[in-house]
């Protein structure tokens, strides 16, 4: 969008000049034109009541006091010939200073002489379009970017001498745009930004605007056009600007049966409509052009010989689209006069490769973006020699070697983006030459060294981005000297240290903050007290000091605190945001009570703190919330029972704390839940309220006091589940047909429970263990704890999208394995371990390739072991240890690299790497009578006197050192007995 904004302003500057500027100079807006005229009395009245309904908070309507009217600021009177009459009103506003209230309601229908009204750029709650429908004499009317939504009235229609009617960047609605007819005079028209999907005669009323120059219909959400054969028969032969930008449903036909005519067309944007089929060929016969926008159309490029009937050519963006080959031969394809006229070239987000050409053959090129593309080389040492070069971008290539010295030599460059590319080397010093630079991003390279001081001299500069490098060195006041205009800063992930006094006091007012890793500490950082920021993240930054009181009344709407030794309690504070914040103070040492006030966030994460007090939730009514993170900290007791103020809640981690008791049933009424974490605490009872929480995608209640059985509910009223632990707790009957409902469950843990009977065949039914491209991973951040490759781990991140897991082990599991666990071609890890599982291990194991962990150990499974196994080459854990397998292990480096370990337990067993098979070793055993033997005692007599010292001293320590720490920590010893109660199934 920067880039056609950029184009469009170039594109249309001069016409829109040529339009408006003889219009205000004909109705006195020129101070030298100002006459000491005095107004009409009724129309003096009129505007006093006009401005009643307006809230002036910037003091633009302070001079409308006096008797006189014609001499206040805004407004324009007729000659005296005239009678002094309101002519013109110039109410155009800014980014900082702009009106709001109503527009309308009979004021301005006394101003019956009105030609001119603008009234642009402010914030208007409504215009009453059927009031100014009325000023029948208007000839200029712009009503551009309020931004309120609101019906087109076909009042409009009266207007009949309108030259100028811009209604752009509104949300205007109209079923047809027919009374449009009724204003033939019409030289400009601007629409954009409103919904005409219902006029499908939208071209045809265009046609017979005879006199029209310039039309922007841009994202209008145009239908494809109902043409007839009259349609041309009085459309315009002046148009010259046109803009259908941002159409979706607009086609190639469009370009066949309407486009071919107008062959006079100077500034054509068709950006973002759907153009497949055509051939860039096809506007070859436009040979008027002088800027073109075809940026995202799917225009066919494949063959350019039409830039050479384009002579005119100097604004050109064919962004989006998929050009591919070298970039110097797309170059070469221009026609030598557009090499050197071309001042606007956007070819980002393409398919160009090779190196960056020479850029001396463009001489008066203003503006280049080949940014997101597959360029690669060093950037040409002459491209300081582009003098008029205003705008640079080269981000997301594969661009490598240094930043050229002569770049600082571009004295007219604004806009430098040399981001995400391979950069090496150093910031060039004599970047702090380019007294015009207004952005600066080269981050996510390799430049290393410190940052040049030159660069606080660049006074014009609003963006600086330097975040993901290898910087290093101390950063002082120096370095922001003059920067008056700076509104972004971004520092983060490099090895610098902010040095800086205590009391300095910065030249400007930053609306992002990005620090983090850098090192700002040990001391909260002071200056930050006279800065606002909509967004300020210093994590990771080395501070470890009480926050501020000042700090807390002056939140910003985003913040990150994260990753330092932040200490004290937070205020409690009363405060009322206008926008919910994000707010992440995790991995900090906060203490005491949450404050309510933080509840007011949309994003809130508080993990890895020593918080001990919740009662603060209870505070907000209607939160906004819809993260909430408040695992690893200090809380403990009952969980509050006001959940129905949270309704927007979709993620909740409340584990690793001491919670106990029910789980509230107000969380079942959090029905856009996505993600419920109750890990490691102490919850009891069942979960039977969950039944209302469809979009659940992840379960994960490991390590409680929860019972009863699984419910059968879980897969038809829950069937989104990705994530389903139960592990560690006290649920018991059998696993249930419900399960199987499951068709995108990535991850099953019901490990450590009472879960008995059989598994049911139909888990046939998990999709996402079936089938190698389907994916059930939800699209928002988890982690889980699991036992993988030897050990439990933490799986977080990227690694989640891989992790495809049953563990089923540590309960009471009876029956044979069944067959249909072999069609879960995806599973990496199965854990059916101690259970009474009987029968043999299913022949066809072996088409679970992407295993690379099996335990089926301390079972009662007998026969063979699968030859197939042997051809699973990812399988890097294999545990078949007790059961009551026979025969000889199957012949191959994969079963023969594992120790003796993963087979032990199987006394009639054997081949490599147990003990040679023997020849009757074919022969089934009775397994009636199978035992196994006790290890032979060791027959060596140590137990002399130093040893029994010894030994004794040992078990002292030892045995305190577990048993005393289990006493003193509850969390610990919750977890042992869970453990000590599976190991012993």
């Amino acid at each position: 969008m920067i880039s056609i904004t950029l184009f469009w302003c170039f594109a249309s500057i001069h016409l829109f000049l040529l339009l408006s500027m003889p219009i205000s100079l004909c109705l006195g807006f020129s101070p030298s034109l100002r006459q000491n005229i005095k107004c009409v009395e009724s129309e003096r009245q009129a505007l006093l009541s006009f401005q009643q309904r307006l809230t002036d908070e910037y003091g633009i309507l302070s001079s409308w006091v006096n008797n006189d009217c014609c001499n206040w600021s805004a407004v324009r009177c007729s000659n005296k010939t005239e009678g002094h009459h309101v002519i013109g009103i110039d109410l155009r506003g800014s980014h900082d200073k702009y009106l709001k209230g109503e527009v309308g309601s009979s004021s301005l229908t006394q101003l019956s002489r009105l030609k001119y009204l603008d009234l642009s750029y402010n914030q208007f709650d409504r215009i009453l379009l059927e009031d100014i429908g009325s000023l029948v004499n208007m000839n200029y009317l712009n009503l551009s970017y309020n931004w309120f939504k609101t019906a087109l009235p076909p009042h409009l229609g009266n207007l009949s001498k309108l030259s100028v009617l811009d209604l752009g960047n509104n949300y205007w609605s109209s079923g047809n745009l027919r009374w449009l007819l009724s204003l033939s005079s019409l030289q400009h028209l601007d629409l954009s930004r409103g919904d005409f999907g219902g006029a499908n005669d939208w071209v045809g009323v265009i046609n017979q605007l005879p006199l029209l120059q310039s039309l922007s219909l841009s994202d209008c959400n145009l239908p494809p056009p109902i043409l007839s054969s009259h349609s041309y028969t009085n459309f315009s032969r002046f148009l010259v600007e046109l803009d259908l930008s941002l159409n979706l449903d607009l086609n190639s036909s469009i370009y066949h049966s309407w486009l071919i005519n107008f062959t006079n067309i100077v500034h054509l944007n068709l950006a973002y409509n759907n153009l497949e089929g055509l051939s860039f060929d096809d506007f070859g016969n436009m040979t008027s052009l002088v800027s073109l926008d075809l940026s995202g159309t799917q225009v066919n490029f494949h063959s350019l010989k039409s830039f050479q009937s384009l002579r005119n050519i100097n604004l050109l963006d064919l962004s989006g689209n998929i050009i591919r080959g070298l970039l110097s031969d797309f170059l070469k394809a221009l026609h030598p006069r557009v090499l050197n006229s071309l001042q606007y070239l956007s070819l980002r987000i393409n398919e160009f490769c090779g190196f960056l050409p020479n850029f001396t053959m463009l001489p008066s090129l203003k503006h280049l973006e080949l940014s997101d593309n597959m360029l690669n080389g060093t950037i040409p040492q002459n491209s300081g020699q582009l003098s008029n070069l205003e705008y640079l971008d080269l981000h997301s290539n594969s661009l490598s070697g240094n930043i050229p010295q002569n770049l600082g030599q571009l004295s007219n460059l604004k806009y430098l983006d040399l981001g995400w590319n391979s950069l090496s080397g150093t910031i060039p010093q004599n970047l702090g030459q380019l007294s015009n630079l207004e952005y600066l991003d080269l981050h996510s390279n390799s430049l290393s060294g410190t940052i040049p001081q030159n660069l606080g001299q660049l006074s014009n500069l609003e963006y600086l981005d330097l975040h993901s490098n290898s910087l290093e060195g101390e950063v002082s006041e120096a370095h922001f000297s003059k920067l008056i205009n700076l509104k972004r800063l971004d520092l983060s992930n490099n090895s610098l240290s902010l040095n800086l006094k205590t009391d300095w006091v910065p030249s400007f007012q930053l609306d992002y903050i990005i620090l983090g890793q850098c090192n700002l500490g040990p001391l909260f950082p002071e200056w930050l007290r006279t800065q606002t920021p909509t967004l300020i993240d210093i994590s990771f930054a080395g501070i470890s000091d009480i926050v501020p009181h000042w700090f807390w009344n002056n939140l910003s709407p985003g913040m990150d605190l994260s990753g330092n030794k932040m200490m004290g309690e937070i205020p409690n504070l009363s405060l009322k945001f206008n926008m919910a914040p994000v707010i992440s103070l995790k991995s900090n040492k906060f203490v005491g009570r949450i404050p309510a006030f933080l509840f007011q966030a949309e994003f809130l994460h508080l993990s890895s703190n020593d918080f001990s007090d919740l009662s603060g939730l209870c505070e907000i009514v209607n939160s906004p919330l819809e993260t909430l993170d408040l695992s690893d900290n200090q809380l403990s007791g009952q969980l509050p029972d006001c959940w129905d103020s949270m309704l927007h809640l979709k993620i909740l981690n409340l584990s690793n704390n001491y919670f106990f008791g029910d789980v509230p049933h107000s969380i079942g009424n959090l029905i856009h839940m996505e993600s419920l974490v109750l890990r490691n605490n102490q919850f009891s009872g069942g979960l039977p309220f969950l039944f209302n929480l469809t979009y659940l995608g992840v379960i994960d209640a490991m390590n409680n006091n929860l019972s009863g059985t699984i419910p059968s509910w879980i897969g038809s009223k829950i069937p989104y589940l990705t994530i389903l632990n139960l592990k560690s707790n006290h649920f018991h009957g059998n696993l249930g047909r419900g399960l199987c409902n499951l068709k995108y469950i990535q991850i099953l843990d019901i490990s450590s429970n009472n879960v008995s009977g059989s598994i049911p065949t139909c888990i046939r039914n998990f999709n996402a263990l079936t089938q190698t491209l389907f994916s059930g991973h939800p699209n928002y951040e988890t982690d889980i704890f699991m036992v993988w490759k030897g050990g439990e781990r933490h799986i977080t991140g990227q690694v989640m999208d891989l992790v495809r897991s049953i563990d089923l082990s540590c309960n009471h599991l009876s029956g044979k394995i069944p067959y249909e666990i072999t069609q879960l071609v995806e599973l990496i890890i199965l854990n059916l371990s101690r259970n009474e599982l009987t029968g043999q291990i299913p022949d066809k194991i072996g088409r679970l390739q992407s295993l690379e962990s099996l335990d089926l150990s301390r079972n009662h499974l007998s026969g063979p072991i699968p030859s197939h196994l042997s051809q699973v080459f990812r399988l890097g854990v294999l545990d078949l240890s007790y059961n009551n397998l026979s025969g000889k292990i199957p012949m191959g480096t994969q079963l023969q690299g594992f120790s003796t370990s993963s087979y032990e337990g199987n006394p009639y067993l054997c081949g490599d790497p147990l003990k040679k098979c023997s020849e009757d070793i074919n022969q089934e055993p009775n397994i009636n009578n199978v035992h196994v033997e006790n290890e032979n005692e060791d027959e060596d007599k140590l137990f002399g006197r130093e040893f029994l010292i010894s030994m004794a001293f040992g078990f002292i320590v030892g045995f305190w050192g577990i048993f005393g720490s289990l006493v003193l920590n509850r969390r610990w010893r919750h977890a042992f007995f869970k453990f000590f109660r599976c190991e012993n199934n």
